[in-house]
Order: C-alpha cells, then sequence, then structure tokens
C-alpha cells in the first residue's frame, strides 16, 4: 500500500521567497513550484528544504525548466504547467489531453486566483500566489496530502496561516483506477 505523502504547492513567486513560505514548507515530503519563479536564488533554497519540481512561466527563462512537467507521487498521475485556467477553465484541447494521459491532478499558476476544483475526473489545482501582493487578491500556499484513495487539498492565506482555518479546503476521493510504475 502507497503511504500519503505532504506536497507544498507554490506558484508566481516572483523573484520573491519570503520567510513564510519557507516555513510553510517545512516537513513537506516534497515541494511543486507551478511557474513564475522569478529569480535563480528560489529553487536552490527551496531545494535546501525538500526535493522540489518546478515548470516554467510566462517571466521565467525557458532554461529555468520545462514548460510542463509529468510524475508519479502516491499513485497519482500529475502534470505541472503554468497557464491552464483561460475564461473559466481549461481549453477543450488541453482537457483532451488530461484525458488522453489520465491525469489525477494538474497544478497550475499564472491567475494568481486560488483555485481547486474536480473536473470529470481530474482536480485541478492553482494555490495562487506566494510572491509580493498583486491585484487585491491574499498571498496563499497550497498543501495537497495525497494516498492512493484521495487527497486533501487545502489552500492558505499567508497572512492568517497560523490562526484561521484555509480558504479552501476539500477531500476528494481517487476517481482513477490504480496506475501501475
Amino acid at each position: 500500500m502507497t503511504s500519503s505523502v505532504r506536497l507544498c504547492v507554490l506558484s508566481d513567486t516572483h523573484g520573491r521567497l519570503a520567510q513564510d513560505v519557507v516555513e510553510f514548507c517545512q516537513d513537506a515530503d516534497h515541494i511543486f513550484h507551478a511557474g513564475d519563479v522569478g529569480s535563480d536564488s528560489i529553487l536552490p533554497e527551496l531545494e535546501s528544504i525538500a526535493p522540489v519540481s518546478c515548470v516554467s512561466g510566462n517571466v521565467d527563462a525557458p532554461t529555468l525548466a520545462p514548460m510542463r512537467l509529468t510524475t508519479v507521487m502516491a499513485g497519482w498521475r500529475i502534470m505541472i504547467q503554468h497557464i491552464v485556467w483561460h475564461r473559466g477553465g481549461p481549453s477543450q484541447e488541453f482537457k483532451m489531453l488530461i484525458e488522453q494521459e489520465a491525469m489525477d491532478l494538474v497544478i497550475f499558476g499564472h491567475s494568481h486566483q486560488p483555485l481547486c476544483r474536480m473536473i470529470d475526473k481530474t482536480v485541478y489545482f492553482n494555490p495562487g500566489s506566494c510572491g509580493p501582493k498583486r491585484f487585491d487578491l491574499p498571498r496563499t500556499v497550497g498543501e495537497v496530502v495525497l494516498d492512493a484513495s484521495g487527497g486533501w487539498f487545502r489552500i492558505s492565506d499567508l497572512v492568517h496561516l497560523k490562526h484561521a482555518p484555509p480558504i479552501i479546503e476539500f477531500r476528494f476521493e481517487r476517481l482513477r483506477c490504480s496506475h501501475e510504475g
């Protein structure tokens, strides 16, 4: 049986990795960064905490990381790509790709708007932005705890991290059959 893993999910640091984000990532089994890193110093700092999987965003050099990344954690097939959501959802072409690849979880960023939604058999998760405050959106981070049967998905406001419940919290059962490998 696959044990659970705690994933810290970040996006849109835009060159600033604040101490509250570093503290949030402590004890993570893995850190996912969904792009717009914005500085060469951020990934090594995160890698000193836990293994990191990262994609390039639209403000990053294309040599920073791949534009799309797939991996498997706790039996979940995961895809990370910076820009996924457009005008209320993923494009039909992207949804077909996700179905074809049998992805359980898509992690993305770009909009700075926290989001967690199940579409068909796939969870779409945008942790929002943990970089400098922009627009009227809170600075947020994501936490995902996965096991073979399902996962807890949480997005927390960094200002209220220690004394308020997450602003988004869902438990989803895994809907696809187990993948080998």
